[in-house]
């Protein structure tokens, strides 16, 4: 707690003067001045040892687990640390919110002793809420309250539980207690729960006492409000439960817990883990209609929320253990540590190996697959008799573990147990039904011969886990490359739907276009259909899945790539008209006394439509690859804004070297433009 933590910051300064004058004290020559100086020196630091011992007082804000209100104690300092000792009080109440809407008050009082919570202490938390009615009692205003209210009070000695304490929980409206709640009656001992005890909520009442050491002892009775006698007994004796006793509809049941308890115990505490273990060995012991109902352990549940919430506030503020430890006694099993080595491996191999049987056993593909697969279908039953045979009861095995109880069950009966019909064998026998054949298989592992099934222990856990974790991993191997190949066939199936699309969007688009532009445009469209009609004849003619799916998804791009090239072709008209209006000057002509438009840079522009563009279209032949088609269009495009470009240069230069220029390369050189191979 941060704001305790007060630092004596006085005595740290007079330490440091105290140092700097003994250092000017040692070079003084006079002696018996030195040894006046010395005395005055020990007087000081006496002093403030002494302050340093008296008990201070803080008043103002404190944060405490989350409450937060107005302090008073008082404390020592040590070592600048702060030392609670004496009175403490923390509260917090708001008028206006309780007004406005709803308050949250809370009022901690009690003493400290050297920083441990000793001597009587009470504990108020409430949530109200006010019917907005005054009035006036003994010149005081008085306001109807309702929400609930929670109270505890009882003793404490150096930081624990001492004597009776009594926590409640009422229903408040109109000030008056409507309704309890809950409520726990529990004497301690120095922090141990001692002789009788009574804990209950508004539908249940549990009764029991305990041993000085705190075990559980006799009966124990849970009785409900609706009913007329005990609903559940357990009975203990020196901690051991040895039988329940539950109130099934009027009859009785008894069902033995502990009745052949070993030797060797452990105290526990009697919680969540607990109730686990008693469940766990009566089925062990084949126990006929094993009763633990939740009833009792939620009521206990519920009084350790409550007191968890006071441990909170007080060990925040000092030294305390205030949980209220109710003790029973389970039988001991203890593990060695190769046993806890072996128990870490089979974990890591379990969770390896459950995560590959899920992956196959949930996958949808391969759910489809062995519908009309027998190989698909066998290597699926594998998966599932290995998930089944061994994997399900190591996991409940693990869980065990897990939940920290299997130190209180004996191994040999309890993984004896998990396989009632006897451990799988390394021979695992899948039978397998395609179209209403049944067909029996076997699968095994060539080094079979090197595991044993038989012993009880949990080496054979381990052996176990071993050979599920081969065993998956051989099937992975086959199961994977038949998902991979049914895999590439879907998705063969879904690239050649596309395909077939691409294809008839290509050749209704050239059709449509078939009487736009020059002989040469159509020729070339025309080829653009041939070519793609090739290579999609070529492509039906692999037989290989793996190179016809990568032939499809090159195929695939390739229509793409002739599509836009087809698309630029026949906008070559457009563009041709686009360029020549924008290599047109409005000239003044003295003849018609008028402006007229006049074509300017007809080198340049007569270059374009009568080298660039049939080079082009020419270069469209039966051996123009899916890359040519691509690097032609860029070109094509790359052409169009250079012309766009050109006009606003000077070209007279250029215009020269032009003169006469039919070759395509040297145009596109004078230009600035070349193909993606004269870059490279």
């Amino acid at each position: 707690m941060t704001q305790l933590k007060h630092l004596n910051s006085k005595t740290a300064r007079i330490s440091n003067e105290l140092t700097i004058i003994l250092k000017g004290v040692t070079q003084i020559k006079n002696i018996r001045f030195v040894g006046i100086i010395t005395i005055i020196l020990f007087l000081c630091l006496l002093a403030t040892s002494v302050k340093a011992q008296e008990n201070q007082r803080y008043q103002g804000q404190l944060n405490v687990s989350g409450y937060i209100g107005v302090a008073d104690y008082t404390y020592l300092l040590a070592n600048g640390d702060t030392i609670l000792n004496g009175p403490f009080r923390l509260r917090k109440a708001n008028l206006d919110a309780l007004l406005q809407e709803e308050d949250y008050s809370f009022d901690f009082s009690g003493s400290f002793k050297n920083n441990f919570p000793t001597g009587t202490w009470k504990f108020q938390f409430g949530t109200f809420q006010s019917n907005n009615e005054s009035q006036v009692v003994d010149y005081q205003y008085r306001v109807a309250i309702s929400g609930i209210q929670e109270k505890a009070t009882g003793n404490m000695l150096n930081g624990k539980p001492d004597g009776t304490w009594l926590y409640s929980v009422h229903k408040i409206e109109d000030s008056e207690i409507a309704k309890t709640l809950f409520k726990s009656d529990i004497t301690f001992n120095n922090g141990v729960p001692q002789r009788n005890f009574k804990i209950e909520n508004d539908s249940l009442t549990l009764a029991g006492r305990f041993l000085r050491n705190g075990l559980a002892h006799d009966e124990w009775s849970l009785f409900e409000t609706t009913g007329l006698g005990a609903a559940e007994n357990w009975f203990f004796n020196d901690g051991v439960l040895q039988s329940i006793q539950n109130d099934v509809n009027g009859n009785i049941i008894t069902n033995i817990v502990y009745k052949n308890i070993p030797r060797q115990t452990k105290t526990i505490n009697l919680d969540t883990r607990y109730i686990k273990a008693i469940t766990a060995w009566q089925s062990l012991e084949n126990i006929a209609n094993p009763v633990v109902t939740s009833k009792m352990q939620n009521l206990l549940a519920e009084n350790a929320t409550y007191y968890k919430k006071i441990d909170g506030i007080l060990s925040e503020l000092g030294e305390s253990a205030f949980l209220p430890e109710f003790k029973v006694k389970v039988p001991l099993f203890p593990l060695t540590a190769m046993e806890q080595q072996k128990l870490d491996s089979i974990q890591s191999q379990f969770n390896a190996t459950k995560k590959i049987s899920s992956s196959f056993l949930e996958n949808t593909q391969l759910n489809i697959l062995k519908l009309s697969d027998a190989e698909a279908a066998y290597l699926y039953g594998v998966v599932a008799k290995i998930n089944q045979d061994f994997l399900n009861p190591i996991g409940q095995f693990l869980a065990y573990k897990n939940e920290n109880i299997l130190e209180f069950l004996p191994k040999e009966k309890l993984i004896k147990n998990l396989w009632v019909k006897g451990k799988p064998k390394t021979q695992i026998n899948v039978q397998v039904v395609i179209d209403s054949v049944t067909s029996n298989q076997n699968f095994e592992l060539n080094e079979a011969a090197d595991f044993d099934f038989s012993s009880n222990t949990i080496h054979t856990v381990q052996q176990l886990i071993e050979y599920a974790s081969l065993s998956l991993a051989e099937v992975k191997t086959s199961l994977g490359k038949k998902l991979v190949n049914e895999q590439r066939q879907q998705e063969l199936v879904k690239l050649e739907e596309g395909l077939i699309t691409k294809d008839k969007v290509l050749q209704q688009f050239i059709d449509s276009a078939n009487t736009v532009g020059t002989n040469k445009q159509q020729k070339a469209l025309l080829q653009l259909k041939k070519i793609a009609d090739t290579k999609l004849s070529y492509y039906s003619s692999i037989e290989n899945i793996k190179l016809k799916l990568d032939a499809a998804q090159k195929l695939s791009a390739c229509y793409e790539q002739f599509f836009d090239l087809a698309q630029s072709i026949v906008a070559l008209p457009k563009e041709w008209v686009r360029i020549q209006e924008t290599y047109q000057d409005r000239i003044w002509n003295p003849f018609m006394a008028t402006l007229m438009d006049e074509d300017v840079k007809k080198r340049i522009t007569g270059a374009y439509r009568k080298v660039l563009i049939p080079s082009y279209l020419d270069s469209i032949d039966t051996e123009l690859t899916c890359k040519e088609a691509s690097e032609l269009n860029h070109l094509m495009k790359s052409t169009h804004q250079r012309m766009l470009e050109l006009r606003e240069e000077n070209t007279s230069k250029l215009e020269r070297k032009l003169r006469k220029k039919t070759d395509p390369k040297v145009v596109l050189k004078l230009f600035g433009l070349a193909t993606e191979k004269e870059q490279k």
